[in-house]
């Protein structure tokens, strides 16, 4: 059996236990979209820490520093999900946002990746077009409790 490529742990925490960075991009998008007081809203955050099980390629050859650590952050709203990722090379973090009713969750295709976590399919925040993002989450208590959270969010969404 091939071997999973990353180690996720994910936890559950208020939007104010954040990461500091991925904290700052949640709430600058949320208010860019006009989405309120997010944490008074919130119905599920979770924050994930994603670390390289191996180098790969030239990396994996030559060693080098230590693999990068990603954070991801995702912030359960009743009709949104905002996500913000941290670039584990520029350190800088990426925040989206998508509406519910117009989300699709599906699993990560085993065939094509072994990976924890879920991928989402929404038109984003700006763009013109829907695309498909994944969401890391750990194979742990908050990253099955997350996608439970989220998937009974989606399902209620598309049904009012």
């Amino acid at each position: 059996m091939a071997e999973q490529l990353y180690d996720r742990s994910s936890r559950e925490c208020a939007v104010g236990h954040l990461d500091a960075r991925l904290r700052t991009a949640v709430l600058a998008e949320a208010e860019s979209r006009l989405l309120g007081d997010v944490a008074a809203t919130v119905v599920c955050c979770v924050e994930t820490r994603s670390v390289p099980r191996r180098r790969t390629g030239f990396a994996r050859l030559l060693g080098g520093k230590a693999l990068p650590e990603t954070l991801a952050a995702a912030v359960l709203l009743p009709r949104h999900l905002l996500v913000a990722v941290s670039d584990a090379n520029t350190g800088g973090v990426t925040a989206l946002s998508g509406r519910l009713a117009e989300m699709t969750v599906a699993e990560v295709d085993p065939r094509l990746a072994i990976d924890s976590g879920v991928s989402l399919f929404a038109r984003w925040s700006d763009q013109p077009e829907a695309g498909s993002i994944h969401l890391a989450l750990g194979d742990d208590p908050a990253g099955a409790s997350f996608r439970e959270h989220l998937r009974h969010a989606v399902e209620t969404a598309k049904g009012s």
